[in-house]
């Protein structure tokens, strides 16, 4: 197959996976009838992903009920020390409840795990060991893991109990701005780099798995169930991990979030972390995951031979070098990926430090802009007003070049406001840009005014003083006022 067959098989496959699979088959027949390899190629690859990626669409309780516990436990319900309050939810591992610690008198999150993760003495001793592990994870951004409780043959991890809304709540409650999306990415690597230090990966990472506290601090849940192995010297990572035992067939965690080599099956180490972060910043920058697609089973087709869409392109507010460290997360290969979240964390720090926080008189700037444009657009109106009252070519033309003027000044000033707004990290470079002409404008709009005023004095005096008056206020807010704005706003005199 040539390297254009191959592109085209590529594009025809992506295209086929968001098309309506009735009359799919004929839509690739006729879309490749001119070359039945490329037909006969995306057929096949689109009959294996069909029946490989069939359980990506279902549930997983819908799939294997019997990874739950037959009935959840009730309100007041007694576990050994714990009270059972209400259910908070579910999930491959096992039911998830708010419960009461009698002993010690804490509320919890008590999780209880799945029948089929307690079926022999090994699973047991290993998800032991691996809670310990997590317990040793003290980081403000980890929720902390207090107990693995054996009761009446059944599991339970007892974690704190996060009060508050997970991060895929505000996802769907609209865009934050790019300060917001930097201070988060920065809080999860945070907390991942100091699990990756323990040699602890998380490896289902996603919006669900993230707490946002009633304080504002981020909290990454379910390091309980996470793998735990001594960090690898010579990789200068965590040394490879691998899945909790399933039935065959089972995939635990959440594909969407799932570097390739995870979905692949392939060992997996900090890297794929590092990926899932990568993910689950871009969706909550902008709102739509990076390999989008209309099914589960298009998203993770797009994982394994997609290219992310650029984050720049998305959400252009975002500064360069903060687009760049999320698009190097979201690489296909893991040795083009920051090793560890330590790394990833270290980048976002030289981010921000060449990224000054936004000034809160940055608002007062844009009102100076917007009101500047408003007496350019008076002054036109006056000069307009002048010429009816004493028509002659000299008030005409007068008239001509402050209505141009007006124009060019509010494009001019409103290209700025639309820059602090939309494309901040550019603001500095179009500020110094636009400076010298922004002031020539003013100073010589407001002489050109001024003269008018002086050419109607003898006709209308009133409106004369208003003229001569704008024109002043023009002049001393480009001389005094926009300065001392720009420099409350940004630290420089633009």
């Amino acid at each position: 197959m040539t390297p254009e067959q191959q592109r085209r098989v590529r594009d025809l496959f992506e295209a086929a996976i968001d098309r309506d699979p009735s009359g799919l088959e004929s839509w690739i027949a006729r879309e490749a009838a001119d070359d039945p390899v490329v037909r006969d190629e995306v057929l096949s690859l689109f009959d294996h992903h069909s029946r490989a990626g069939a359980f990506l669409s279902q549930p997983i309780v819908d799939a294997e009920p019997d990874l739950f516990l037959d009935e959840p436990l009730s309100a007041d319900t007694t576990i050994g020390p714990y009270t059972i309050i209400r259910e908070l939810g579910r999930g491959g591992m096992g039911r998830v409840y708010l419960a009461r610690d009698e002993r010690l008198g804490r509320t919890v999150a008590l999780k209880a795990l799945a029948p089929h993760l307690l079926r022999d003495a090994s699973h047991r001793e290993r998800l032991r060991r691996e809670a310990q592990s997590a317990a040793r994870l003290t980081h403000p951004g980890i929720c902390t893991v207090y107990a693995l409780e054996e009761i009446d043959g059944h599991l339970y991890i007892a974690t704190e109990f996060v009060d508050g809304h997970t991060l895929r709540d505000e996802i769907a409650s609209g865009r934050p701005t790019a300060s917001e999306v930097a201070r988060t990415a920065g809080e999860l690597a945070a907390a991942l780099a100091s699990a990756h230090k323990s040699g602890v990966v998380h490896r289902d990472l996603k919006p669900e798995n993230i707490m946002r506290a009633n304080d504002g601090r981020l909290k990454i849940l379910d390091f309980g169930l996470a793998r735990f192995d001594r960090p690898a010297t010579s990789l200068g990572a965590v040394e490879t991990l691998h899945a909790v035992a399933t039935q065959p067939g089972v995939m635990l965690g959440t594909p969407a979030y799932m570097a390739p080599e995870q979905i692949n099956g392939s060992a997996v180490d900090a890297r794929a972390d590092v990926f899932a972060l990568g993910v689950v910043v871009y969706e909550y920058a902008c709102g739509v995951h990076p390999f989008e697609g209309s099914t589960p089973l298009a998203i993770v087709a797009r994982v394994l031979d997609s290219d992310a869409r650029p984050i720049a392109n998305r959400c252009p507010d975002l500064s360069p070098g903060l687009a760049d460290v999320i698009g190097r997360c979201l690489r296909k290969s893991p040795a083009e990926r920051y090793a560890t979240a330590s790394e990833l964390a270290a980048a976002l720090d030289a981010v921000s430090a060449m990224s000054p926080p936004v000034s809160p008189h940055a608002t007062w700037w844009a009102v100076h802009q917007v009101a500047v444009s408003f007496l350019y657009l008076a002054g036109a109106v006056l000069a307009w007003q002048i010429k009816e009252w004493n028509e002659t070519p000299v008030t005409v033309s007068l008239f001509l070049a402050l209505g141009a003027g007006c124009t060019v000044g509010c494009v001019l000033r409103g290209h700025l406001v639309f820059t602090e707004r939309i494309n901040r990290a550019h603001l500095a470079a179009e500020r110094r840009r636009t400076r010298r002409a922004t002031l020539m404008l003013d100073l010589l709009f407001a002489s050109v005014l001024f003269v008018d005023a002086i050419l109607v004095s003898h006709l209308k005096a009133l409106p004369s003083v208003f003229a001569i008056s704008l024109a002043l206020g023009i002049a001393l807010a480009a001389v005094l006022l926009e300065p001392a704005t720009t420099m409350a706003a940004f630290g420089d005199d633009g």
